[in-house]
């Protein structure tokens, strides 16, 4: 528990330490509905009335200047955000697309980005493609490995596990020599899985790497790593979430801030994006480690896909997102009205690459709305992934002068993955951080 440092606790320590039972009564609910699949409501309203209490208890902050007041808003967003989600199973309502952006905390300006971001990154993505074409001479298909079979099982994980531990080993070792916070990837274990998805598991510190996202086989039957997928999900797993976790909670810090939640999710994602690209540059730096991964004579070949992969990838999401804002303007007229879906279509087919995807995304959800002309919550929620929260936090350390290199890039570094915070909250804790290390 976490609590000011004098003898006398503050207002905003006893907040805390409130924050810290209520918070662990909602945890608790989600322990009972995951084990007998059903739902305290009577203790659910009890719980939400506590929490409206607490919030209300503090003070409105809208920039915070110093610890204290960002602790008071980061709470109050936090515990406002709980009560809308344990209110929508309590009393279900229908909600517009403004509340739903609200409630995960998503920043107005990066929803309002997408659309200048698909124009100005268009032609930088048709590039991409052709020129993803021009170098990847794709004869072959690459098979899935039929891991349900006990011997292509054995064999694929004693192969995988080889690979994963070296380049564990190897990155570890560089990320060590370049970050402070790299000296905790020595708390992780590395192994492989044969499960599709690859993720971290923060009771055991084992970071598994699903088999089926780095090997496949040939033609022939031989079988073989795919390295640029390998450093991809190292980077997102291991040095994003991996170390998100880890460094959390290896301090003292206060209960609600140990704790992710679905309204810390875009915050945590984003840094797991940031670092799936930061590996990579730290390996175009390291021909030495190249060198001992054996990739030196194709990491060229292997960066440039991963940038153009990288790209293509972005501009597919974030195509998706801009799609959720289209669908959900009110303003364009009634969801189901024919000149409404040709507006929604035109708008699309400003920005894609790909003529089909709008009249097929846009009829595939022209059903997707509640009586009163709202999209979907659950397809607005998606939205929480458009949120910026690192770039704007990075932003933040450069106006200090502060650059991601030597002393900066450790300073950065255990801000970024440090604690669960929501977006706006993320980007405030940067730029008050920022201030103090100038």
């Amino acid at each position: 528990m976490f609590i000011n440092k004098s003898s006398i606790l503050t207002l905003m320590d006893k907040s805390i330490i409130k924050s810290e039972i209520v918070l662990k009564k909602l945890e608790r609910i989600g322990k009972f509905g995951s084990k007998y699949g059903v739902f305290p409501y009577q203790e659910a309203e009890t719980l939400t009335s506590e929490m409206k209490e607490l919030a209300d208890s503090l003070q409105d902050v809208e920039e915070p200047e110093n610890h204290e007041q960002l602790m008071t808003s980061e709470l109050k967003r936090r515990l406002h955000g709980e009560v809308l989600n344990l209110e929508q199973r309590i009393n279900p309502k229908l909600y517009d697309f403004d509340t739903v952006i609200t409630m995960y905390g998503i920043p107005q300006s990066d929803i309002n980005g997408l659309r200048v971001w698909l124009l100005e990154n268009r032609e930088k993505t048709r590039q991409s493609i052709e020129r993803l074409y021009r170098t990847k001479d794709v004869q072959n298909y690459e098979l899935g490995l039929p891991v349900d079979i006990p011997s292509v099982k054995r064999q694929a994980e004693e192969f995988a596990a080889i690979h994963i531990q070296k380049y564990h080993r190897k990155l570890g070792k560089l990320i060590q020599d370049l970050t402070q916070v790299g000296e905790f990837l020595r708390d992780i274990d590395a192994v492989p899985t044969t499960e599709g998805r690859s993720y971290f598991h923060p009771l055991t510190n084992i970071l598994a790497i699903g088999i089926p996202a780095i090997c496949f086989t040939t033609e022939d039957g031989s079988l073989q790593i795919k390295e640029k997928d390998l450093i991809t999900l190292y980077g997102h797993e291991g040095m994003g979430h991996a170390l998100n976790q880890i460094i959390t909670k290896s301090d003292g810090l206060p209960y609600f801030l140990t704790k992710d939640s679905v309204l810390t999710t875009a915050t945590m994602e984003s840094i797991a994006q940031f670092y799936q690209q930061v590996i990579f540059e730290d390996l175009k730096n390291s021909p030495e480690t190249q060198k001992e991964l054996g990739i030196e004579h194709k990491f060229n070949d292997i960066y440039q896909e991963s940038k153009d992969t990288s790209q293509l990838q972005n501009y597919q999401l974030k195509l998706f997102q801009y799609g959720i804002t289209v669908l959900a303007d009110k303003k364009l007229g009634l969801p189901q009205d024919p000149s409404t879906l040709r507006k929604k279509i035109e708008l699309l087919n400003d920005v894609t690459l790909d003529y089909s995807y709008p009249l097929h995304f846009i009829e595939q959800n022209r059903y997707n709305f509640d009586s009163e002309g709202n999209l979907s919550p659950h397809l607005v929620s998606e939205l929480r992934y458009a949120a910026q929260p690192v770039q704007r936090a990075l932003e933040e350390f450069q106006k200090q002068g502060i650059k991601y290199e030597n002393k900066g890039r450790s300073i950065i570094d255990a801000t970024l993955l440090k604690e669960f915070w929501t977006p706006i909250g993320y980007v405030d804790n940067a730029r008050i951080k920022a201030r103090e290390e100038k």
